[in-house]
Formats: structure tokens, sequence, C-alpha cells
């Protein structure tokens, strides 16, 4: 079997300690690390963080102020991605920075290198009765960051619950985007929805890049979308040719516990050792501070016998 560079893409903001954590767990021959860390965020801990950790081979993108919900998290992820495809990375897995592997490492590479030309992400096309207005609240609806949030101007004659402050915000939004054209998604392309995590062959990395060369105007679109990573990378790889010529599994082999309404996963720890061990995923999240290195101690070191540092 060929050998299989690896690169591992993490976005993090927050936790330093966790971030190291997950770094180390990745540490490996195989495995290059691109590391987009907030540009909000103070850089010192981070990287008094991995230096402790000792990790050996870390790339650092080029920093964006990655606010929740706003085209630059998708900015720095393609950062990441173009300088890992230059590198000659063979095959390339997103992650957060609250992420943990479930998995040793050298599992992971193998599993990867058995299948080098599938890709898996989660995808679903649009409409689609999950999210609010079937979806058109991303694609059809301007969104504009606002003091720092990303707030979605609802039009004239569609139904939406709001308080007082948010019908004057939304009459102001309206306002703002009179004279703008209908938003349309673009023609060449059809809309998908999806998780933002994902893990793409060479093929599909590069396919990403030469589509966004072609089509500049797709990025620029997605600057008044709503949370566009959940839509970004679904929709090129799904929405367009590539699917129907090259193997794409709906599943982003991530583990992640939900509490019913809630938008964000669970965090998990100790308790949750029994789903980790039984969703067969390479991945889980999300993970912080004492409770992701108490179950990385319980599941990686124990699958492996020693520590990452004994792996230097």
């Amino acid at each position: 079997m060929t050998a299989l560079k690896l690169a591992a893409i993490v976005l993090a903001h927050h936790d330093p300690a966790q971030l190291a954590l997950l770094l180390s767990a990745l540490d490996h021959p195989a495995v290059r690390l691109y590391l987009h860390l907030d540009a909000r965020a103070e850089i010192a801990p981070f990287r008094a963080a991995i230096e402790a950790a000792a990790v050996r081979d870390v790339v650092f993108v080029p920093r964006y102020r990655s606010r929740w919900g706003g085209i630059e998290v998708v900015d720095a992820t393609i950062a990441a991605l173009r300088l890992a495809v230059a590198d000659e990375c063979g095959y390339f897995i997103l992650l957060s920075g609250q992420d943990l592997p479930l998995w040793p490492t050298d599992r992971i590479v193998s599993f990867f290198a058995q299948k080098p030309d599938r890709s898996y992400l989660e995808s679903f096309p649009l409409p689609d009765p999950r999210w609010t207005y079937g979806g058109r609240l991303r694609t059809e609806f301007y969104t504009h960051t606002v003091l720092g949030r990303r707030e979605t101007c609802i039009p004239r004659g569609v139904p939406a619950a709001m308080s007082r402050k948010g019908r004057a915000l939304n009459a102001l939004l309206r306002v703002f985007d009179t004279f703008r054209p209908p938003r349309r998604f673009p023609t060449y392309v059809r809309p998908f929805g999806g998780w933002q995590w994902w893990n793409l062959s060479r093929d599909a990395a590069c396919y990403v890049l030469d589509f966004l060369k072609e089509h500049p105007d797709y990025r620029t679109y997605h600057e008044h979308t709503l949370l566009s990573d959940e839509i970004f990378f679904p929709s090129i790889l799904m929405g367009t040719a590539f699917a129907s010529s090259h193997e794409v599994v709906n599943d982003a082999l991530r583990l992640t516990i939900w509490r019913p309404g809630e938008s964000h996963p669970q965090m998990l720890g100790l308790a949750d050792l029994p789903a980790l061990l039984a969703s067969g995923k390479p991945f889980a999240r999300k993970f912080a501070g004492e409770a992701g290195r108490a179950v990385y101690e319980r599941l990686i070191r124990g699958a492996e016998g020693r520590s990452p540092a004994d792996r230097h």
C-alpha cells in the first residue's frame, strides 16, 4: 500500500489545553497538522501548550476573525486546504479544536489509506424540512453582521415569531436590503446542506479549489449566507458533477450526542465512554478540559498502551 500523507486541518478558538491534547493525539509521521487559530484569540497560550506537548509537525494557517455563522470560517478552511494540497498531502480531514480521535492514529491513517479516493461528508439536498423555511433562510434570505452578530433579514410576507427588538432590527435590515436584487443560489450548482466537518480525497480537495477558481462569485454569494460552512462544501461536492463520478459517503465519521432542542452538541465525558466505544467512528466531539483528557487516557492510551510522548 502506498504511503499516505494525511492532512488534519484543525479550526480552534479557545481551550489551549484541549487543542494541545488533540494535536498530540494526532502526532504521527504520516500526519501533517494545519492549525487555524481564530484571530480574536491570544496566540501565546496556544503556542505554549503546543510546545509543551512537543507536537512535531504543525503548520500555522493565516488567521481570520472567524465569527460564528460567518464566511470567515470557510475562508480559514480554504486557506488551510490550499496549503495542504500544495504540500502534496493525499487525504484531508477537517476537525474542530474540541474533537478527539477515538482510534489510535495508526488505525486512522490505515483506514483512509485503504480507500484514498473515497470521501466522507454529511449532506442532504435542499429544500429540507429540518431547516427553517426548508433552508430558504440560508439560500434566499440576506444575512448581515450587526455588532459582531449574524442577523438574517426576514422578507415581507414570510411569517416569523420575533420579539419587539427583533422586529425593529428586521425592519432596519429590510430598508438596508431594499435595493438589493432577490437572493438566488448560483444556478450552476444545486444547494445541499450538511455538517461542517468532512473527510476528503485528494481529488475532492482539488475539485473544491478548482471550482472556486472557476466560480469566484460562489464565495461572494456566501458572504450573506447564515452558517455558510454548512452549505459551502456539500453543495460543491454533491450539487455538481463531482458526485456522479467519485465515491462520496454520506457520513462525517464523527460521533456527537445531541440533546432534544439544543443547537450545539453535548459536551462529552467519561459517562459517555460506552457510546464512544460502540460508535465505530474515528472521531467524536465536543470535549473540553479535564473531561477530554480523561476520555483520551481511557480510550486511546489504553488501546496503545503508551502515551503520545512515547511515540517521539
